[in-house]
């Protein structure tokens, strides 16, 4: 064993001594593999910080993740406080069960109020977990056990050490928090997140004080609820439930226990619960949302084979540029193997060259990573829904990642020219002028498949890229049903600034009048969310005679709308009356439909005068008094979609839509003062044109369309370099023909077609494949293109058309040079 390690090690140095004298063959080797390595590691790195890196939490194996849900088409949904009691009562398969949901707060420091994320968590929630404070302690039982009577807060890391520092003294200093002043009793240890990755909460309090700050995440609610607060309504459902299973229990015995709390509740409390199911799932399962995850898993697997097919080119073209290589060192190969090396030894030396390049390109590869997942981890996140925060540092995985795609390039480029190389004819390759017709027309067959396959997969780069920007341009020139140029959207949330629903109402009107007052704003109206935006109100529709009494009901989306909205948003009514004051203040059940939800319901007749029922036929109805034109309510490129539009009530978030007389972006510095004129503490939780909210949807395909077109081009560059290195190797090769060609009166343009024809044929029937290969990737892109076919010609035109280009660019060189031989020179030298 000790022989052979040190045989291994004695080629390997060979090897390298060998690579030193080539230094430009080395260069652009370890540079290739560099390229490829890095652009891996560097995705790697994102889908592991997104997808694989494990929970920092004890034991993540032991949770479990608990849900419910009251409609088929979102199966997994948040639960009730009174819910998660009986659940706690009737589930003994479990050690703790904790919950906790998402919440908004205004941080005050003198002068100066910032909006900061955090939690609302049961008392338990870090002893469920296993997470133990850097600093401090956890909540108390007890403390989460009266509404509003435990002000006690554990801070996150950064909000820890950007208000206070870092100082350990930080325990029993207090924090304000929307106008309520809580002690500090912890601090979180760095890079805890939670169960969802990437959320960055800033501090975490008592469930029974979430009523003094915003709510923020999933919740549904049952209009029949006789609860007083959310705490106590078991009909409002927003708390996400993880339960920490005990030593000797099953998954399926926890499951089966939540099943029969859930079948009894049905009974017990059919107003709320009459269809309420739950789902239990292993918290291993669950990286964001069960609904969420095959979306991000789907998209993670796209790149990753796209920078997988980059990689692959990489290797192809050392694997030409080491054939070549190999036919040069024919005759030393030639020497050792007639002194007594066997053809393994030969492969043992040459893929020991292989290793060193391979390992060279790695190690630079993982230095590129190291700059990139830095690089990523500094962009912003503004773009998103909610701020996301992810460590892509380089770790241990990452690194095996590395060191095993190192590995595999070296199989990958390696073997197939070191088996070509090390299959010799003694006789004539240790003749200087000749190398064995047969192994030249092998190297030959081989360096052209090899050529062949970068084109293909640089197409389906390319044709993936040109697909979703195609998609893109059909999308910016799709008729939206309004004008989103004009438009703003303004937000900010009073409960956090101490506001009654009273006072929040009354403070409405005095900013919608003070806006208006502005110079360039031509309409305000009050509205709960703009077209496009990313948050989606649901309602269940029921139409007597087209609905039975115990039916759900169809889902469709819905809108809150104050007065002048339909003008505000450019949106016109074709048919009756829009919203009044007295619609709104005196929560008339009035309602406005879109055209498709009238021809949903009442094809051929008009919509005005019927009516829907909102929670079940035996509820009041609203009647109908207007139908607005359709357009776009969730994507550009969906549908036409149904919606809903309800008179806007009193509420303490108030949320309002500007009209302007040209583009909005300008005007939102104004607005944002005149709200705070009237009320310096409020803190906004959006505030944007509507043409950015628009532009927002795009996102995944523009982010697409950019990895993808990028890949594709390094790809085309590696296989335009790659085509180049062959239709060199073959010209060196044909040297003798072209000259016997041309001194048989040939000419140089004879010569220039027959060289351009070969690189052609590679590269068409790269085309070829390409294409095929394209049209079956194509379908999973689908989801993302909008207007446009998988199979869409201008895409594959476009895309071939660039490749074919790049490869004319290849080719004119060496068929440039060979049109230049002499014929009597070379034939002299023959």
């Amino acid at each position: 064993m000790e022989l052979r390690v040190g045989a291994f090690f004695k080629d390997f140095a060979h090897g390298v001594r060998l690579l030193l004298r080539r230094p430009a063959f080395a260069v652009a080797a370890v540079t290739s593999l560099a390229l490829g390595v890095g652009l891996n590691t560097t995705l790697f790195s994102v889908v592991n910080a997104v997808l694989l890196r494990d929970m920092p939490v004890d034991r993540p194996e032991k949770l479990v993740e608990i849900y419910s849900s009251a409609s088929e088409e979102i199966p997994q949904f948040t639960s009730s406080y009174p819910d998660l009691l009986s659940i706690r009562q009737g589930a003994d398969a479990f050690s703790g069960i904790a919950a906790h949901a998402y919440v908004r707060g205004i941080v005050s420091n003198g002068d100066h109020a910032a909006l900061v994320t955090g939690q609302v968590v049961t008392a338990n929630y870090f002893d469920v977990l296993g997470v133990r404070p850097a600093l401090g302690r956890g909540f108390r039982n007890g403390e989460d056990s009266v509404e509003g009577e435990a002000p006690v807060a554990i801070l996150g890391d950064r909000l820890w050490r950007q208000r206070f520092a870092g100082q350990a003294s930080v325990l029993d200093e207090t924090l304000d928090l929307s106008g309520v002043r809580y002690t500090i009793v912890g601090v979180a240890p760095a890079g805890f997140s939670g169960t969802l990755p990437g959320l960055d909460p800033e501090f975490w309090v008592p469930v029974t004080m979430v009523d003094r700050l915003s709510f923020s995440g999933l919740q549904s609610v049952a209009d029949d609820d006789p609860g007083q607060t959310r705490l106590g309504r078991r009909g409002t459902r927003w708390l996400f439930v993880t339960a920490r299973l005990r030593a000797e229990r099953s998954l399926e015995e926890a499951r089966a226990q939540v099943d029969t709390v859930f079948a009894r509740l049905r009974t017990e409390y059919p107003a709320t619960n009459e269809k309420t199911k739950p789902s239990v799932l292993a918290a291993a399962k669950v990286r964001f949302h069960p609904m969420l995850d095959g979306y991000v898993k789907a998209a993670s697997a796209v790149l990753l084979t796209a920078v997988g097919l980059v990689l692959m080119i990489a290797c192809a073209n050392v694997a030409n540029m080491q054939l070549a290589r190999g036919a040069a060192r024919r005759r030393e190969l030639a020497v050792r193997a007639a002194i007594g090396a066997s053809r393994a030894r030969l492969v043992r030396q040459l893929m020991s060259e292989s290793l060193a390049l391979a390992l060279a390109g790695g190690t630079l590869g993982v230095l590129i990573a190291y700059w990139a997942s830095g690089l990523l981890g500094r962009l912003p996140t503004d773009a998103l829904p909610v701020r996301m925060r992810f460590d892509f540092g380089v770790d241990g995985s990452v690194l095996v990642f590395a060191i095993l795609a190192s590995l595999l390039t070296t199989a990958l480029f390696g073997l197939a020219p070191a088996l070509s190389a090390s299959k010799l004819d003694l006789v004539p390759a240790l003749k200087a002028d000749a190398s064995g017709e047969g192994a030249r027309r092998r190297r030959i067959a081989l360096h052209d498949a090899l050529v062949v396959g970068q084109f293909a997969m640089s197409l389906l780069l390319l044709v993936g890229g040109a697909l979703l920007a195609r998609g893109l341009l059909a999308a910016r020139s799709t008729d939206l049903g309004f004008d989103p140029a004009p438009i703003a959207s303004i937000e900010f949330n009073l409960q956090m600034n101490g506001y009654d629903v009273d006072r929040a109402a009354a403070f409405r009107k005095r900013a919608i009048d003070a806006l208006r007052a502005i110079p360039g704003v031509t309409g305000v109206a009050a509205a709960s969310r703009l077209p496009l935006a990313g948050d989606v109100t649901m309602e269940a529709v029921h139409v007597r005679g087209q609905h039975d009494p115990g039916s759900e009901g169809t889902p469709v989306d819905a809108v809150s709308a104050g007065p002048d909205y339909f003008r505000v948003v450019g949106v016109p009514l074709v048919e009756g009356r829009a919203f009044t004051d007295d619609d709104c203040e005196s929560s008339r059940r009035v309602a406005i439909v879109n055209e498709t939800l009238a021809r949903r319901f009442w094809p051929g007749r008009s919509a005005v005068g019927q009516e829907v029922h909102l929670a079940g036929l035996a509820q009041p109805p609203h009647e109908i008094v207007g139908v607005a034109r359709d357009h776009k309510v969730r994507s550009i490129g969906e549908a036409p979609r149904s919606y809903l539009h309800l008179p806007i009530g009193p509420s303490r978030i108030v949320s309002l839509a500007v009209r302007t007389a040209g583009p909005s972006a300008g005007v939102i510095p104004a607005l944002r003062s005149a709200i705070l004129e009237l009320e310096p503490a409020v803190v906004f939780t959006d505030d944007v044109a509507a043409a950015e909210v628009a532009s927002r949807t795009l996102l995944p395909t523009r982010v697409g369309a950019l990895l993808l077109g990028s890949f594709g081009g390094l790809a085309l560059l590696l296989a335009a370099v790659g085509l180049y290195g062959v239709i060199a190797y073959s010209v060196s090769l044909r040297t003798r023909e072209v000259g016997v060609r041309m001194a048989l009166g040939a000419r140089p343009g004879d010569v220039l077609r027959l060289v351009l024809r070969q690189g052609g044929r590679l590269a068409l029937i790269g085309v070829a494949i390409g294409s095929l290969l394209a049209a079956i990737v194509g379908r999973v892109l689908e989801s993302l293109l909008y207007g446009v076919s998988a199979i869409d010609p201008i895409a594959y035109a476009a895309g071939a058309g660039i490749l074919l280009l790049a490869a004319a660019v290849a080719n004119v060189v060496p068929a440039v040079g060979a049109a230049r031989i002499d014929p009597f020179r070379t034939l002299r030298a023959d």
